[in-house]
């Protein structure tokens, strides 16, 4: 049977796109091939024609969902700079609505733990982007002088608040993590020494 110019590449990207929605919902370890393949609507025989393993997957999984984070962030986002974008993206990324989607969120939160655990490609391609997304919110901070400490730090608060307020059943102690890591991060953005203290 023949397929039209473009078939296995289109046919690739829907088993990517379910990957990223299972494997951040369910996990990784928790989600086998068939129910990726399942989920793109292919039999689970014509995974091996697209990728060499379930890490393989994985690895192009996290460049595809890191490609298309911005689809479900704000539209406004893509009009700011500078401290207003890392103000406006605290407030989402913080956000009940970013937190209860695991499906459509980002993989940090959802996958940094199992990445860790598999190494290897999955490992490199993680920190590909990880050390793009500092950099950008770096110059965030300062464009002429770009402020890795405050961008790391502000990534592993925002990353760490998502996946304990995630982990937790309670759901007022959840949005207590949500709220108090929103103020500190923003106290951060405002380069406010005294609100950081008082929030420590």
């Amino acid at each position: 049977m023949r397929y039209r110019t473009g078939h296995k590449q289109q046919t690739c990207e829907r088993i990517l796109q379910a990957a990223g929605r299972l494997f951040r919902k369910q996990g990784y370890a928790a989600t086998g091939i068939d129910a990726v393949m399942s989920s793109a609507r292919l039999t689970a025989g014509a995974f091996y024609s697209h990728f060499q393993s379930k890490e393989d997957l994985l690895a192009e999984t996290l460049n595809a969902v890191f490609r298309d984070a911005t689809k479900d962030r704000p539209a406004e986002l893509s009009a700011l700079c500078g401290h207003d974008w890392l103000r406006a993206f605290t407030a989402f990324y913080l956000s009940s609505e970013h937190c209860d989607a695991a499906d459509r969120g980002c993989p940090m939160p959802a996958l940094a733990a199992e990445v860790a655990r598999v190494g290897g490609k999955t490992c490199e391609v993680f920190e590909q982007h990880l050390r793009r997304v500092i950099e950008f919110i770096a110059k965030q901070f300062d464009e002429l002088h770009p402020d890795r400490k405050r961008a790391i730090s502000t990534t592993a608060l925002l990353a760490g608040a998502v996946l304990l307020a995630r982990a937790v059943s309670d759901d007022e102690l959840s949005q207590e993590i949500l709220t108090a890591c929103r103020e500190h991060a923003t106290a951060t953005i405002n380069g406010n020494p005294r609100s950081v203290e008082a929030l420590e």
